[in-house]
C-alpha cells in the first residue's frame, strides 16, 4: 500500500542537549551503552560546535528492537540541560513526547501554548538531586539519564552497569555515587507521571553486539592487521583514533607517536614503513594538506603506508566538527605529479574494520599509499554491530624480504647479481628488502631514481620508472574490494553512493520497500582505481538512477560521467555540514516515482506519533 510517511519501526528517539562542557556526549554514550547491553540496536549522532564551553551541543540516540542503520528526525524524549535547548528543540517532539528538564533552571512559559499542550513535561530537579548526593554539578547529566530510563520504564540496572563501565578506572565510590544520582533521577521521573506510550524492554535473546564508532572500528581493523606504528597530530574527527591507539596500542605492541604536526606524522610513517613496520597516520582534510609533500615521498619511494583522511566541512577551517564528502577529488590528485594510490571508502562500522585491515595488505602488495577516505558522520557516530569477523583477517605482505640473504631471491636481483630495489617488473612491484637483509644495499629518497635507487635524471629511466609505478593500478584492479550491492536486481530506482551516505540510504531503502517502491543500491567501496565496468553495468540496467553524495559539485557523479560515460537521471546533494537523513532520501525517491512532493515524505513534528519498543504495559519495571 502506498504511503508518503516513513514507516518507522519499534523504536524510541532520544535527544540530549545543552551547552558544551555539560557532558552531553559522554552521558549520551553511557545511555547508548545501557540499551546495547540489553540487546537493543542503537545508533547515535553528535552535533557540536567547535567550542570548549558554551554553544549548543546535541546528542541524538535511536533505540530499536529491529535492525537500524542511521539516525532519524523525530524526537520522543528531549532532555533539556538549559533554556536554549527548550527554545531550539522542543518543537521537534512528537505528540505526547516527553520534555525532561530542571524546573529550577528551565521554564516552559516561553513555549507556544499549542506546543505545551501536545508535549508531556517531566520536571526533575536535577541540580538538587546532585546536591543531595554530594556530587559535582556536572553530574546533572547522570540524573537526567536516570530520568530518561525512568520515563521509558526501562530497568535501571543496565544504566548502573554502564556507569560502572564508564568509571571502571576510577575509585569504586565514584561509580556508586553516579548510580545513586541516576536512581534518584529515575524515581523523580516516574513520580512526574508522564507515561511513555509503551515500554522499552531488554531483548535477552539478542546476539552479543559491539558498541563502536568509526574511529574505534578503524583502530580495531588496524590492530587486527598487525599495525606496528601509528603517528598523528590531533584534528577532528580523526583525534579519537589517536586516543584509541594511545590507549590500546601498547598492549598490541604498537608504537604510537603524537607528533608536533601532520608533516612529521607523515614523514615518520614513511620512515617506519622503510623499517618494515605496518604504518598508518590519519587526519582531516586540513591536516592531510600538510602531509601532501611527504605523501608524494611515499609515492616515489614506493612506501607501503596507510593514510586516513576523515573529512569534515571545508575549505580552510570550515566547520571543524561537522561532516562533508568533498575531499574525494582532493585525495585522488593530492601531491605534485602522478603516482598510483588506492582510495577505499567505508560506509559503516563493519566496513571501517574490514577496509582498515585490507588497506594494509593492499599497501604491502602494491607498495604504494592506500587512503581510507571517511567522514565525521561515520567516524564519530556509534552503532551496535555484530562482532567483527576477526577470523577472516589475513596478513599478506607481498614481495617482502624481511630477513636472510637477498641472493636467495632471484627476482630481486639484476643481471649483475645485485639487489635492485626498483627493478622494472611486469606488475610494477619490486621485491622490498628490509634493512639488515644481507646483500641488499639500497638508496631510498625523494628523487627520481634508477633501479638501484640512485638519483637519475635521464629521460629514458624517468619514463621507465613512471611506467613501472603506474602499472600498479592494473594490479590494483585485481586486488581491491569491489562495489557492494543492496536490494533487488531489478528496481524502480537505482542509487549510487560512497561513504557514510550508505547509512541513511539503506534505512530509506527499507522504508521504500515497505511502501511498495523497489530500490537497489551500489556502494562504491573502492573509489580509486574507479570501478568503471561495474558502475556502467549497474547504471546501464537502471530504470531511473540517482546519485546521493555530500558535496556541492557532485564529485562522484562527475567520476561516473568521466569514466563510465553515463549521465544519471537525478542527484541528491547536501553540503551544509549535516549528514543526510533517511527522510530526505525517502522523499527524493518517492518524488522520482511520482509519489508526491519531497516535502511530503518528512512529516512535520505535529504529525508524528511516538512508537514503542516492546509490548505496552503499565509502570512497575524493576530497578
Amino acid at each position: 500500500m502506498a504511503t508518503t510517511a516513513p514507516p518507522y519501526g519499534r523504536e524510541v528517539r532520544i535527544k540530549v542537549a545543552g551547552p558544551a562542557g555539560a557532558g552531553i556526549k559522554a552521558s549520551g554514550e553511557t545511555l547508548a551503552r545501557s540499551f546495547a547491553k540489553a540487546g537493543l540496536n542503537v545508533f547515535d549522532l553528535t552535533e557540536y560546535p567547535s567550542l570548549i564551553k558554551g554553544g549548543h551541543n546535541v546528542y541524538v540516540l535511536r533505540v530499536s528492537a529491529d535492525p537500524i542503520t542511521s539516525h532519524v528526525d523525530p524526537v520522543d524524549v528531549l532532555v533539556a540541560l538549559d533554556q536554549l535547548t527548550v527554545e531550539l528543540n522542543a518543537s521537534e517532539l512528537v505528540d505526547g513526547g516527553a520534555l525532561v528538564y530542571d524546573p529550577d533552571d528551565v521554564t516552559l512559559d516561553t513555549l507556544d501554548a499549542r506546543l505545551r499542550e501536545r508535549i508531556c513535561p517531566v520536571p526533575v530537579r536535577l541540580t538538587q538531586i546532585v546536591k543531595d548526593a554530594g556530587g559535582k554539578p556536572i553530574m546533572r547529566n547522570v540524573a537526567a539519564l536516570g530520568a530518561v530510563i525512568g520515563h521509558l520504564d526501562f530497568p535501571l540496572r543496565f544504566l548502573s552497569e554502564s556507569l560502572h563501565t564508564q568509571f571502571a578506572r576510577k575509585a569504586p565510590e565514584i561509580a556508586e555515587q553516579n548510580v545513586a544520582v541516576a536512581a534518584a533521577g529515575h524515581d523523580a521521573a516516574r513520580e512526574a507521571g508522564c507515561a511513555f506510550p509503551g515500554r522499552v524492554e531488554p531483548l535477552p535473546d539478542a546476539p552479543e553486539k559491539l558498541l563502536v564508532d568509526g574511529n574505534e572500528s578503524v583502530g580495531l581493523g588496524a590492530l587486527a592487521a598487525g599495525i606496528g606504528f601509528y603517528a598523528a597530530y590531533p584534528m577532528t574527527p580523526a583525534s579519537p583514533l589517536l586516543h584509541f591507539m594511545a590507549r590500546y596500542g601498547a598492549d598490541a605492541g604498537v608504537v604510537v607517536k603524537h607528533t608536533e604536526d601532520e608533516i612529521a606524522a607523515m614523514n615518520m610513517v614513511v620512515g617506519a614503513a622503510f623499517g618494515g613496520g605496518r604504518t598508518m597516520c590519519a587526519s582531516a582534510g586540513g591536516g592531510f594538506a600538510l602531509m601532501v609533500e611527504a605523501f608524494g615521498l611515499a609515492g616515489v619511494s614506493e612506501s607501503a603506508v596507510v593514510v586516513g583522511v576523515f573529512s569534515r566541512t571545508a575549505p580552510g577551517t570550515g566547520l571543524p566538527t561537522w561532516t562533508e564528502q568533498a575531499d574525494l577529488r582532493y585525495v585522488m590528485h593530492a601531491a605534485p605529479g602522478e603516482f598510483p594510490r588506492v582510495i577505499l571508502s567505508p560506509g559503516d562500522m563493519t566496513d571501517c574494520f574490514e577496509l582498515a585491515w585490507k588497506a594494509f595488505n593492499l599497501a604491502d602488495r602494491l607498495q604504494t599509499p592506500v587512503v581510507l577516505l571517511s567522514e565525521q558522520y561515520l567516524q564519530e557516530s556509534h552503532a551496535s554491530v555484530e562482532p567483527f569477523d576477526v577470523a577472516a583477517v589475513t596478513i599478506d605482505r607481498g614481495k617482502l624480504i624481511p630477513e636472510g640473504d637477498v641472493s636467495r631471491h632471484d627476482g630481486a636481483l639484476g643481471c649483475e647479481g645485485r639487489y635492485l630495489r626498483y627493478k622494472l617488473t611486469e606488475d610494477g612491484v619490486s621485491w622490498r628488502a628490509l634493512p639488515g637483509v644481507r646483500g641488499a644495499s639500497q638508496v631510498v629518497n625523494s628523487y627520481e631514481h634508477d633501479e638501484y635507487g640512485h638519483a637519475e635524471e635521464g629521460a629514458q629511466m624517468r619514463a621507465l620508472q613512471e611506467e613501472k609505478r603506474m602499472k600498479k593500478l592494473d594490479l590494483a584492479r585485481t586486488l581491491v574490494p569491489p562495489p557492494a550491492y543492496f536490494g533487488p536486481e531489478e528496481a524502480d530506482v537505482s542509487v549510487v553512493l560512497f561513504g557514510a551516505t550508505k547509512l541513511p540510504v539503506l534505512e530509506a531503502r527499507d522504508w521504500l520497500e515497505a511502501s511498495g517502491v523497489a530500490v537497489n543500491v551500489m556502494q562504491v567501496v573502492t573509489l580509486w582505481p574507479f570501478p568503471t565496468d561495474e558502475v556502467r553495468a549497474f547504471l546501464g540496467a537502471a530504470r531511473r538512477s540517482l546519485v546521493v553524495e555530500g558535496n556541492y559539485s557532485g564529485q562522484l557523479e562527475g567520476l561516473i560521467r568521466q569514466h563510465a560515460l553515463l549521465e544519471v537521471d537525478e542527484h541528491l546533494r547536501r553540503y551544509d555540514g549535516r549528514p543526510f537523513s533517511p527522510e530526505q532520501v525517502f522523499g527524493k525517491v518517492l518524488a522520482m516515482v511520482g509519489r508526491g512532493p519531497e516535502e511530503a515524505a518528512a512529516p512535520a513534528p505535529e504529525e508524528r506519533t511516538a512508537v514503542q519498543v516492546g509490548e505496552p504495559s503499565g509502570k512497575g519495571a524493576d530497578r
